[in-house]
């Protein structure tokens, strides 16, 4: 029997990014799409469904947020993250970067200062300074063989009177999912100096089964109280293009700040389809992502492996969730400004170019394994006739 994860679904001509954006990025179109952080994976059928029957209802108008969404919600936190959330913790916004936005926008001043860890997420830069706030950067640092916080140089930025940071968990890029220790660390100097932390947590439902995703709001009360988490069903259950986000805030202080910047811009407005996808996802979608989950860990092992047949040169740092893969490729001696268009030139495969997850990532590929394994055969493919002369 076919796996259902196996089964390619054309997306060109469908106005997606991913397929139909190549020409406008990379210049040209006959590339395989490896870009994007959406999959090529049709979605639960039970969002499908749901959307099916809302659409055949015909009258497309204002809709309120149903209670029954924030019942799916709270049951999905708890059965999956072990997060007991008060409901009133909870509202919604189009997007995690929307939210972060919103955070940034009601929580700081232009000027203020606001930590990112790079390599990571291109819009951590771009919101903090497209909005007149300023970056500082405290990056990864590469130990034991995983990327790991660094949590001395953080307190030194602490100590010098930085209130804001921006989290990535799990990691993207570099697929880390922070273990308990590492966050109770973290939630620690947050505590010690009084930051506010806008954690950004839309690849939590993704990570794989021997690593736990594990909230940093729900670490404890304190911790709890200095945080803004944002997660969403979109990267879990490929519902991107339906722009629906949870944020979840219990600091009374904190929530009703970033209510009312959502209400002055007009962004707490609910769609139609969004809703009732995501609790059917909610609802039924479990199973689905177990298999899911199987399907992107052997992804993993398959490049993986082809990879150390065809070249030394380009090392996979193994991820420990999502469905990107952040690959080494400095050995390929190919100058960092022109390795992105070497992929694309010589291979016919767009990936991100990892320069722009921050100086750090320069001689870096992100990967996009969210799709049928055939694609990624062929990807392989292309890379074995590109470089075997290499």
């Amino acid at each position: 029997m076919e796996c259902q994860f196996d089964q390619r679904v054309p997306r060109r001509n469908t106005q997606c990014v991913k397929w139909d954006g190549v020409l406008d990025v990379f210049g040209q179109e006959n590339l395989l799409p490896m870009w994007v952080a959406d999959m090529d994976f049709r979605a639960p059928e039970a969002a499908v469904r749901a959307v099916t029957a809302r659409a055949a209802h015909g009258i497309y108008g204002y809709e309120k947020k149903p209670e029954s969404l924030t019942e799916a919600v709270l049951n999905w936190l708890a059965a999956r993250h072990n997060w007991a959330v008060d409901p009133i913790w909870l509202s919604h916004c189009p997007g995690v970067v929307s939210g972060l936005v919103l955070s940034l926008l009601a929580l700081t001043e232009p000027g203020d200062r606001v930590v990112i860890q790079p390599p990571v997420y291109p819009p951590f830069f771009t919101i903090v300074e497209q909005n007149g706030r300023t970056v500082v950067e405290n990056p990864l640092v590469w130990k034991d063989g995983q990327y790991r916080m660094n949590l001395s140089e953080l307190e030194d930025i602490f100590r010098s009177g930085v209130k804001t940071m921006m989290l990535c968990s799990p990691h993207n890029p570099v697929g880390r999912v922070w273990s308990r220790g590492e966050l109770l660390s973290l939630g620690e100097l947050l505590r010690k100096y009084g930051v506010t932390v806008f954690s950004d947590e839309i690849w939590a439902d993704l990570a794989f089964p021997a690593h736990r995703h594990i909230p940093l709001a729900s670490l404890s009360p304190e911790i709890a109280d200095q945080t803004l988490t944002f997660m969403a069903p979109s990267k879990t259950f490929n519902l991107a293009g339906l722009y629906m986000s949870n944020a979840i805030i219990s600091n009374e202080e904190l929530r009703s700040t970033f209510s009312a910047q959502l209400q002055r811009l007009s962004l707490g407005h609910v769609g139609i389809f969004g809703p009732v996808a995501a609790e059917a996802s909610y609802r039924e979608g479990g199973e689905w992502l177990d298999r899911l989950l199987t399907y992107l860990e052997d992804n993993v092992r398959f490049v993986t492996d082809e990879l150390a047949k065809i070249t030394p040169k380009i090392r996979v740092i193994q991820p420990e969730g999502t469905f990107v893969l952040w690959l080494d490729c400095r050995d390929l001696g190919i100058p960092w400004d022109d390795l992105n268009q070497f992929f694309v030139r010589q291979a016919g495969l767009a990936f991100n170019d990892g320069a722009r997850f921050g100086p750090t990532g320069a001689g870096f590929q992100r990967m996009n394994i969210g799709c049928p394994r055939v694609l990624i055969q062929e990807a392989m493919e292309r890379l074995s006739k590109t470089l075997r002369h290499l």
